[in-house]
């Protein structure tokens, strides 16, 4: 057989496959078949959708309006500890407005059960290496944790040099302090002949403010915990943050909007104009996501009507639009403290960062790193775990809560996953026992169209099929074989 027909066979093969599950996956079902992975399908944002109660948008924390309209640092004292610190990449993280409609899509896709996005050719999530390469923050080192059994007002005092106000605005509520108190403290040049202790509270203050501002983000939109000074104690000999600092940051969607623009480049809004005149300059060495700099802001767009773009253009993904190792070429440019954690990047860890403990799964993703994905073992995310969070929990020490897992973390040498280097054929079990357990549709209209162009499909090779006896003796790629 000639090797156009052969291909023809195998696409025939697929289509039919696909066909065949699209018929068990109509209307009335749109996945999973097997509930053995989606176990929290019911209660689930896309069962609402799907069931006609479809909630708002999303509301995406931005970056705060005072930090926006700072000047960046540049006192060198400061930058220095910043760096010493690994933090540098936080001071080149281009800021940019978080697309809502975008968030709320992507949001619609992510499972809890497996810590992944499911999307229509498979599990992708955001690993480690996402985190290293996009934001340029550490990755491997101890856990972020420590005791929240803190007098707050005192580790104000001696800490970041003031003591906390709490008029009818509220300087200290709790554990969280305002980012604009905060840089309150810096809004003044640090001065020339300032002693290490006024350096190190002038540091403090902006180190905190800066993540309140991008990594550490939370619903009140404009306080930071304390409990991140802790980490900020001995200036004089500053300790790398680890991974957890970096991973366990639900808030920061700036992260999971270069992720995706990385991954699936077809979302992302096209660049209209280039860098402005004068804008050129010695290159700056960053994170990955100074790439994206010059991509527009789309403001004041209404989020829900967006967000149904998205989610019909994510339903009618191609598996060419999915780019699963967008970082290859550009790894050997990227300044050293952009992948110094390689070695940590594929390990199947929990990540612990105080009260927050996730599960890294870098073995369900593993054609992120090059690998062929094998169906996954079965895992437990733990939703006890999903349930802590710092309300009514005025002093924790979670070193001893968290022991287990911190244990597990300092194993992740020993935890890495590996695989078969490739491709995936396109044949491989993996694809059919994602389609059974994965929720396949998102809205009925996004229903509508996979089976309609799975229709199409199906018809113009069945068209093309009915023309292969015209061709017996002769086709485009030559004599045809026996």
């Amino acid at each position: 057989m000639s090797p156009m027909w052969s291909f023809i066979d195998c696409f025939k093969s697929q289509i039919l496959m696909a066909a065949a599950n699209a018929g068990q996956i109509d209307h009335a079902h749109p996945g999973p078949i097997d509930d053995l992975v989606l176990t929290l399908q019911p209660n689930h944002r896309s069962e609402a959708i799907w069931n006609g109660q479809d909630s708002v948008s999303l509301t995406c924390r931005a970056r705060s309006e005072e930090f926006s309209n700072r000047e960046p640092m540049v006192d060198d004292r400061v930058v220095d500890i910043i760096k010493a610190l690994g933090l540098e990449g936080l001071l080149r993280i281009p800021g940019r407005e978080i697309d809502h409609g975008f968030i709320t899509a992507l949001v619609e896709r992510w499972r809890p059960e497996t810590h992944t996005f499911h999307m229509p050719h498979g599990e992708i999530t955001i690993t480690l290496q996402d985190v290293e390469v996009l934001l340029g923050l550490p990755v491997d080192g101890d856990a972020v944790t420590g005791s929240t059994q803190k007098t707050w007002e005192a580790v104000c005092v001696e800490f970041l040099g003031f003591q906390p106000v709490n008029d009818e605005h509220k300087q200290l509520n709790g554990q969280r302090i305002l980012i604009k108190r905060l840089l309150e403290e810096v809004a003044d040049p640090l001065p020339l002949n300032a002693e290490e202790d006024q350096l190190h509270k002038y540091a403090r203050c902006y180190i905190l403010a800066l993540l309140g501002d991008t990594i550490f983000m939370d619903k009140s939109r404009d306080r930071v915990h304390l409990m991140w000074v802790q980490k900020l104690e001995d200036l004089r000999n500053p300790r790398r943050a680890s991974d957890k600092k970096a991973s366990q940051i639900g808030g920061c969607l700036l992260l999971v909007q270069y992720w995706a623009w990385a991954r699936f480049p077809y979302l992302c809004p096209a660049v209209e104009r280039g860098p402005p005149v004068g804008a050129y300059g010695p290159p700056v060495r960053g994170p990955l996501s100074l790439k994206w700099v010059w991509v527009p802001n789309k403001k004041n767009r209404p989020a829900h009507i967006f967000r149904d773009r998205y989610r019909e253009k994510i339903a009618s993904m191609l598996p060419n639009q999915v780019v699963w190792q967008p970082y290859e070429a550009e790894l050997e440019s990227l300044p050293p403290w952009c992948v110094a954690g390689r070695a940590v990047w594929t390990a199947t860890v929990p990540l612990v960062c105080f009260h927050l403990v996730e599960k890294h799964t870098p073995d369900r993703v593993v054609r992120q790193f090059g690998m062929i994905q094998e169906i996954p073992r079965a895992i437990d995310t733990d939703t006890v775990l999903h349930a802590i969070d710092l309300r009514g929990k005025v002093g924790v020490d979670w070193v001893r809560k968290h022991a287990v897992h911190i244990v597990e973390w300092g194993n992740r040498l020993q935890r890495r996953c590996e695989g078969v280097l490739g491709d995936m054929p396109p044949q491989h079990e993996y694809f059919d026992w994602f389609r059974r357990v994965t929720r396949r549709f998102i809205d009925i209209p996004g229903a509508k169209l996979i089976l309609m162009v799975t229709s199409l499909c199906l018809l113009h090779l069945t068209v093309l099929l009915s023309m292969k006896p015209m061709f017996r003796e002769y086709d485009i790629c030559g004599p045809m074989s026996a």
